[in-house]
C-alpha cells in the first residue's frame, strides 16, 4: 500500500502484514491506555514522554524510516504533527481512503468548539 505522508514528503510502500497491523493495534491500545490515565501530574508527564516515544516508534518502525528520518521526527516536528502523521498512517493501514481521512477530520474540526 502506498502511504504519502506530506510532512515529510515522501511516499512510503508499507505492507499491511499481520506485524504490521499488530504495531497499529498496539500504537491505538497504547494510546487508549495512556489517555484513560490522568491521576497524577507525574503520570501526566511520563504518559506525555511515553505519548512521544509511541507515536516516533510507530512512524518508524511501520514506514522503515533511516535513523536521519527518524532524528527529523524529533528535531523538526512536534507533537501534533507526529500525532497527525501516525494517525494518519494508522487510519490508511486500517481501510480508511485519503477522502475519508479527509472528511473525518473537517467533521471533527465542525463539531469541535475550541477550532
Amino acid at each position: 500500500m502506498k502511504i504519502h505522508v506530506e510532512k515529510l514528503n515522501k511516499t512510503f510502500d508499507v505492507e499491511p502484514t499481520n506485524k504490521v497491523m499488530r504495531s497499529v493495534y498496539q500504537l491505538q491500545l497504547d494510546l487508549a491506555k495512556l489517555s484513560a490515565r490522568k491521576d497524577k501530574v507525574v503520570d501526566t508527564f511520563s504518559d506525555a514522554i511515553k505519548v512521544i516515544d509511541t507515536l516516533e516508534a510507530f512512524l518508524t518502525k511501520t514506514l522503515h524510516l533511516s535513523k536521519s528520518e527518524a532524528e527529523k521526527l524529533d528535531d523538526d516536528f512536534d507533537q501534533n504533527d507526529i500525532s497527525e502523521m501516525a494517525s494518519y498512517v494508522s487510519n490508511r493501514l486500517m481501510g480508511m481512503s485519503d477522502e475519508d481521512i479527509k472528511k473525518d477530520a473537517s467533521e471533527s474540526k465542525e463539531s469541535d468548539p475550541k477550532k
